[in-house]
Order: structure tokens, then sequence, then C-alpha cells
């Protein structure tokens, strides 16, 4: 049962305490489809002040938004002796986007959402010793991996120099992290569902840095079970759920 949130805090942000279950004794899930992006990013900075203060809690979101453009604090950095061929996102230079775009704290460049992705907002408080900030991604990406193998989804993987999951050359889900005070929040968007608005949209963008043609759906690559985002969500969670005790 829910204690941590008030009805009216919950009513504030589009909420109702039917989108929030609970995965174990320490990890709430809140589910909300199609949710409007400020109202979910509002819900993370509450949500990241009670697992600062809570001990060992979790919250974790599964979400997808209306067609939206956010922009984070900058590209993706290359290690040593590596050369990244990335575009950098000026908004100045693009007055008439077709989206609304959202200036936010994450990692990465600009970056796209629209209802057919599966997003994923780890708000866990990081632990050098159980928990790093590269283990939980590798993780996130290997229990996605998982559940596409599952679906007939093959040669997926996340070991492209550039950040992300990736099917051969193409980009199939963006992460980008932030962190305050040891907890995360943001996260992982997967492309499960194929938008011709936002392939349209981004023909004149380079969505973290790289090609658009870069970027691919599952629905692509398989036939998508019914209700894909929920059948996604749910055997993404039974991961993580055996996992993360």
């Amino acid at each position: 049962m829910n204690t941590l949130f008030s009805s009216a805090e919950l009513a504030s942000l589009d909420l109702k305490e039917s989108d929030l279950t609970t995965l174990n004794e320490r990890t709430i899930v809140v589910t909300k489809w199609n949710w409007e992006y400020s109202q979910a990013h509002k819900f993370q900075r509450l949500a990241l002040a009670k697992v600062q203060e809570g001990q060992g809690l979790r919250i974790l979101i599964c979400t997808s938004h209306p067609e939206v453009l956010t922009n984070g604090r900058g590209l993706q950095k290359p290690r040593k002796g590596e050369v990244l061929e990335l575009v950098e996102f000026k908004p100045e230079n693009y007055p008439n986007l077709p989206f609304p775009l959202q200036q936010i704290e994450r990692g990465g460049g600009l970056t796209f959402h629209h209802p057919g992705q599966f997003i994923f907002y780890p708000i866990v408080k990081l632990n050098p010793q159980t928990l790093s900030l590269s283990h939980m991604m590798d993780q996130i990406f290997d229990f996605s991996i998982e559940v596409l193998n599952d679906w007939g989804v093959k040669d997926v993987h996340h070991t492209h120099k550039y950040l992300g999951l990736w099917h051969g050359e193409r980009k199939l889900a963006s992460m980008g992290i932030a962190i305050e005070k040891l907890v995360t929040f943001h996260g992982m968007a997967l492309n499960i569902k194929h938008s011709k608005n936002m392939v349209s949209a981004l023909r004149n963008l380079n969505p973290c840095g790289l090609n658009p043609e870069t970027y691919i759906s599952v629905e692509e690559l398989t036939t998508l079970p019914e209700n894909p985002l929920e059948k996604f969500r749910e055997e993404f969670l039974k991961r993580i759920k055996h996992e993360w005790q």
C-alpha cells in the first residue's frame, strides 16, 4: 500500500493510487503510459527526494510520453584515444522544432520520445560495492536484451562505442542518467513501436549526435505481441525482481 505519496500529490501529477504497485518490500513501481513529460519529470523529482531520504527504497518508473524532444547536459565524451563523430545540437539554430523541447539534467544530448517507446526511469541509490552506475546501466541493457531475445530479436548488444542498445549498426535504445546525492534519475528509452511522425520530425536533427537514420524500432525487427509496452514491462520487471533484491 502506498504511504509515500499523498493522494493530492499523485493527482497533481496525473497519477492514481492504482498506478503504483509493489515489486518487493524495497521497491515501488509506477506505471503510466503516454504521460505528459513535464508531469513525469516533476514526479521523478518528487521520487528522487523520497529515495534520498528512505533507507534502501527504490522507485522504478515505467512510462511513455507524447511526442517531445529533450536535451541533456552534453554529448557523450570520448575515452582516451577514441574519436566520436557526433553533431552537437544547438537549440538557437532550430527556432521551429516540430515538437516541444525540454532542457533537462541528464547526461547526453538531444533525444526524442513518443508513445511507442518503453521508458524506464530507475530512482535508485547507488552503492560502490553493490550497485555502481555502470553496473546498473549494464543490467538495464542486459535485461532488455533478454526480453528481446525471447521475442525473437537476436544480435542486440550494448558494446558499441556509442552508448545505447544496438542491433548491428542501428540503435534501438538510448540511455541518459542524472545523479544527485548518489541517487539516479532519468534512464532508458527503447523504441518498441515504429513512429512515422517521429521519423519525419528527426530528418533534420541528430539525436544523440547521430544520423537520424541510425535509429530503428523493435517493430521493424519482429512481430510485436499484443499490448507490447505492457508485455515488455512485465517481462523486464521479472528480471529486475530476481536480480535487485
